[in-house]
């Protein structure tokens, strides 16, 4: 609860950023602001989305509908990591290439991008508490293996690898598209 306020108070803070400079600032600052928004948006977003798969957990389930419940929060959970690193992507892209732009002229831009990157990465970080509430027999595979993402894959079943790599790709799917859209924004 306490991630998504303050991921609603850094969305409230980029409107009022991109509402309080919308009149003289440049077409760059306007598409870094918005950039930072939209940042600050998903957050919420996924910030919700921890709230429900939190209070999901809590609840009490019967045997009957525990494999719904558990398959619905699961979903949920890798919606909301959809959204945090599409977040942390759009913002490191905004810190890298306005620290290219702003970091003379408009150096909280670069700041406040810098600010929403960390939150994001924070937020992605704190999401392998609610990996471990839904996955509970999850453990971190050795970082000195040889082959760690097949050590991490061996703990899910084939459902749940068929629904991590439907994530994934809809992830890229996204993400692709969205970076290119914001490099001609940034060049033009």
């Amino acid at each position: 609860m306490i991630l998504l306020t303050i991921a609603f108070i850094l969305a409230l803070f980029c409107t009022r950023q991109l509402w309080n400079s919308f009149d003289f600032a440049s077409s760059q600052e306007i598409v870094f602001l918005s950039g930072n928004l939209v940042s600050s948006v998903f957050l919420v977003i996924a910030g919700i989305y921890y709230v429900y798969i939190t209070r999901g957990l809590k609840k009490h389930k019967d045997a009957e509908d525990e494999d719904y419940v558990l398959n619905t929060l699961e979903r949920k959970m890798y919606h909301a990591s959809y959204f945090v690193l599409t977040a942390l992507i759009i913002g490191f892209i905004s810190v890298a290439t306005g620290f290219m732009y702003f970091r003379n002229d408009q150096p909280e831009i670069v700041l406040f991008s810098f600010i929403i990157t960390m939150f994001s990465l924070f937020f992605f970080i704190s999401n392998s508490k609610v990996d471990s509430l839904t996955f509970p027999n999850f453990k971190a595979p050795d970082p000195q293996s040889k082959t760690p993402i097949a050590d991490t894959l061996e703990y899910y079943d084939d459902g749940q690898k068929h629904l991590l790599l439907k994530a994934l790709c809809k992830l890229y799917f996204f993400l692709i598209p969205l970076m290119v859209l914001l490099i001609f924004a940034l060049v033009y």
